[in-house]
């Protein structure tokens, strides 16, 4: 396990996708893990499950930056059928390898970065699948070789970017952006 400290560069490297929201001061960092712990005949889905990290940080007194440097907040995600969102504060984490195992831990999978495909973590045989139905579909083809195909607003610009989440739509609903 690699005693590295946890970075952007590297979360975007191992599949993780971002959100954040107006007025948070960092990006929220996500994982989903149900396909990777999913039996085949359960009911959990991709989206059940997921761990999610951000960097600690907060304002002493003075109103200066006093966060821990290096650590980082670590939630389990639970959205069932996509439509609740729960977060248990698991612990604060400093390193790639503390994360990896804990990860490796909920799953049961070895952790392999290439296995992690659009914000999802897979079992390797579908993570092969999905490589493969990529490699034979010809929209998948274009969109994948391409880098930028229509890809018109700066959310869609962005691959590292999570798709939204049910709480995008209470903000929205929120803000009189949607009804």
């Amino acid at each position: 396990m690699t005693h590295d400290p946890i970075t952007e560069e590297w979360l975007k490297s191992a599949g993780f996708k971002w959100h954040q929201f107006e007025r948070q001061p960092d990006k929220h960092w996500l994982l989903w893990l149900g396909d990777a712990t999913a039996e085949r005949h359960s009911f959990t889905t991709y989206e059940d499950i997921g761990i999610e990290v951000t960097p600690c940080w907060f304002k002493n007194h003075k109103g200066d930056d006093a966060g821990d440097v290096g650590k980082w907040f670590c939630w389990f995600r639970s959205d069932g059928a996509g439509r609740y969102h729960r977060f248990i504060h698991i612990r604060h984490l400093s390193t790639i390898g503390e994360l990896v195992q804990l990860i490796e831990a909920i799953t049961g999978q070895k952790w392999d970065p290439a296995n992690n495909l659009y914000g999802s973590m897979r079992k390797p045989e579908d993570a092969e699948r999905i490589r493969n139905t990529d490699k034979q579909r010809f929209d998948r083809q274009l969109m994948l070789e391409s880098g930028n195909w229509h890809k018109w607003s700066d959310v869609e610009k962005d691959d590292t970017r999570g798709r939204a989440l049910p709480e995008h739509m209470t903000a929205a609903i929120k803000g009189g952006g949607a009804k």
